[in-house]
Parts: structure tokens; C-alpha cells; sequence
């Protein structure tokens, strides 16, 4: 028995420091229910965790029922709770959840706590954008896509995809979000992103619809390839500047050379078979994709391979 405590053992000490702690909580609350609720939540608290343990944990758990406190509906629902909390905030309060679980059968809803984290991302997306026509647009945009959802011929996920993918054109455009799209920047827009044009063609036939515009996503496939190709060599020589060595470099490097030079695709860098080999005096490397031989250069031996190629037709 710890020295200080007089007859009194460690674990009555900690019992009647949770019933003090529970007392003095408890009297802070307007609501008799409230109370009667808190007092209940201690009582099952200490059956999970221990005395000890409820007494220093305790504080943590009393802004829900505040919450509660200051909004006596009764048995509170999922929904309720989502709503005040955000599924982040229901996350921090997962003990007092577990009791509403377990005293009165409150369940999380999977799917309404989908839909209220997607609503709050689309939020956040509005409220990060500067004022302006590029703004108003995309308010706009939002409002057409909504009703789609309330008429269910779209969901909320797709809503979130779709305005991410309008608001992605907008800074395109313009970064203060000051301008509305023109076919220029469309053209330039999905030629550097090719595959968002699925998701960014319903924002550009919402604005040819409501603002009279004949914007176009069509793109010439050389324009696109070009583009691709230009990418893909920008990485290259981002892996150059970067320097590196090792069998996880080479296989970085290889996979995008392979893409660039080759033209192909869907390279599973951790799958790669290849070996050392020169040719004509250039040192690279034999790789074997699907019972295809390709090779590629080396880092080393890059540059001035890259710099040749650039200045073919």
C-alpha cells in the first residue's frame, strides 16, 4: 500500500476519484437527463477501462455530452450526432459511441457517414476557391449536379468527381479563378491530362448551355501523344537530376523509359526482367516484357541518347 494513503488501497482510491470526478461533471449539466445519462456512461466506463483509467479519461469524453446537454432531443440519433460531430469528430468520441451502442442500440451507418464525408469534402473544394466567375461557375455547377443526385441519376461520390474535375479546369484557366475556360485552354488542358476528359466533359457542356459557349472536347490523337511523350521524358529527366542506384532506381527508371521510348504501357516496375547490355557502344539495358525484347538506355548513358532523340523529326 502506497505510503500517504493510510488504510485506503490504490484501486478504492481510484473508485472514489471517479465518483468525485462524475459528481462534479455531472452538476455542470442543465438537463436532468443529461445527468442521469453522464452518470450512466461513468458506471459502464469503469467496466471497460477500470477506475483508474475512467478517472483520467473522463475529461475527455464530457464536450459530447455537453453536446447533448445543450440539445435535449431525446435519445439522440446517428444522424444527429454525424451532423455536430463530422464522422472525424465521431472518430474522437468512439467511446461514448460505443456506449450509445451498447445502453440504447445507436448503430453508425456506413453509408450516411460516406455521404456526409463527401458532402464535407465538396465544401471544403467551394471554400477554397477565390472569388470571382470561376466561383460562380462552379457554384452553379454544383446546383445542377445536386438536383441530379436528388432525382438519383447521379451520386454523391460522382458529384464530388465531377466538381473536382471542373474546378481542376478552372485554375487551368486561370489561377484567381477570374476567367472561364476557352477552347485554347480546354484544348490545352486535356491534351496535358488526357484522361480526365471523361469527367471534365459534363462541366464543359454545363458551361456551353449556360453560357453560350462552344467549347469542344475533342483532341487530335497526335496532339495527345505528343504531349504524353513530353511528360514522360520530363520524368526521365527528373529521375536524372534526382540521381539515384540500386535495383529499385534502375527499375523506376526503366519502367518510364520504357513508356517513353517504347510507347508501353502499363509497366509493372516490380515484375521487370532485364539485364545490362550495350549497344553500339551505349550502355543500357535488355528488358523482357511478355516474351518481348526491349532496350532502353542507362541512366548513365541517358543524356546524350534523350538529347539525339529530341532533335528527330
Amino acid at each position: 500500500m502506497p505510503a500517504g494513503r493510510k488504510n485506503e488501497c490504490e484501486d478504492c482510491a481510484w473508485e472514489k476519484s471517479l465518483d468525485r470526478r462524475t459528481r462534479i461533471h455531472a452538476e455542470l449539466f442543465a438537463n436532468v437527463s443529461t445527468r442521469q445519462r453522464f452518470n450512466d456512461f461513468c458506471l459502464w466506463l469503469k467496466t471497460q477501462m477500470g477506475a483508474h483509467k475512467a478517472a483520467l479519461k473522463l475529461k475527455h469524453y464530457v464536450p459530447f455530452f455537453t453536446f447533448l446537454d445543450a440539445h435535449p432531443v431525446g435519445l439522440p440519433s446517428y444522424a444527429f450526432l454525424l451532423e455536430h460531430f463530422s464522422a472525424e469528430g465521431l472518430r474522437r468520441m468512439q467511446t461514448p459511441m460505443l456506449w450509445l451502442h451498447a445502453r440504447y442500440g445507436v448503430t453508425a451507418d456506413e453509408q450516411l457517414r460516406k455521404k456526409h464525408s463527401e458532402k464535407r469534402r465538396i465544401q471544403e473544394m467551394i471554400d477554397s476557391t477565390p472569388l470571382g466567375v470561376g466561383l460562380d461557375a462552379l457554384l452553379g455547377y454544383r446546383a445542377y449536379l445536386l438536383l441530379k443526385q436528388g432525382d438519383g441519376s447521379t451520386s454523391i461520390g460522382s458529384v464530388r468527381l465531377s466538381l473536382r474535375a471542373a474546378k481542376n479546369v478552372l485554375a487551368f484557366t486561370s489561377e484567381q479563378f477570374d476567367q472561364l475556360p476557352t477552347q485554347k485552354t480546354v484544348a490545352a488542358y486535356l491534351t496535358n491530362t488526357p484522361g480526365q476528359r471523361a469527367t471534365a466533359q459534363g462541366f464543359i457542356g454545363y458551361l456551353n448551355r449556360t453560357h453560350g459557349l462552344s467549347l469542344s472536347t475533342e483532341l487530335r490523337e497526335r496532339s495527345v501523344a505528343r504531349a504524353q511523350n513530353h511528360k514522360l521524358e520530363a520524368q526521365l529527366y527528373a529521375l536524372l537530376s534526382a540521381g539515384g542506384e540500386g535495383e529499385a532506381y534502375e527499375r523506376s527508371w526503366i519502367k518510364v523509359a520504357l513508356m517513353a521510348l517504347h510507347g508501353v504501357r502499363n509497366v509493372n516496375k516490380k515484375e521487370l526482367a532485364y539485364s545490362a547490355m550495350a549497344m553500339q557502344d551505349v550502355a543500357g539495358f535488355n528488358v523482357v516484357i511478355n516474351a518481348k525484347n526491349y532496350w532502353v538506355p542507362s541512366p548513365a548513358s541517358a543524356p546524350g541518347f534523350l538529347a539525339d532523340r529530341s532533335e528527330q523529326p
